[in-house]
């Protein structure tokens, strides 16, 4: 069967142009004349419809969907143990969760929340350490 030139997409002996692309086939050229008496009536059936492309999401759906962003379940665990460090990883979690479409959202506002929480309550102690011993 031949292929097209131009889209590389199958085409039929008797089509003269690419039934995709309108590129010329060169079939009906004066060297090589096709009768018209023996080319087929083309019909819609007859001709194949074009496959969409398929989307990332449509490509692994359920993989990005059940994954739960690594670096927002650290930081809950550090919030978790009460360190300010918490706060941080939970932002470079949200980062993530932006740009790759995981989940965890919600995990990492928590540990962002228990972070500061945990720094103040440092600085508090600190503080009040400071000025009860001075």
């Amino acid at each position: 069967m031949a292929m097209c030139a131009n889209c590389s997409r199958a085409l039929q002996p008797e089509w003269k142009f690419c039934i995709y692309c309108g590129t010329p086939t060169g079939v009906g050229t004066a060297a090589d004349p096709v009768p018209e008496t023996t080319s087929p009536v083309l019909r819609a059936e007859d001709i194949p419809a074009d496959e969409p492309e398929p989307t990332p999401a449509a490509i692994r759906p359920e993989a990005v969907e059940s994954r739960v962003n690594i670096l927002a379940v650290l930081a809950l665990i550090l919030g978790c143990l009460i360190s300010p460090l918490a706060a941080l990883f939970g932002h470079l979690a949200l980062n993530q969760i932006s740009r790759s479409g995981e989940r965890g959202t919600a995990i990492a506002w928590v540990a962002i929340v228990l972070g500061y929480l945990s720094l103040a309550a440092i600085l508090v102690i600190g503080i009040s350490y400071l000025v009860l011993n001075a």
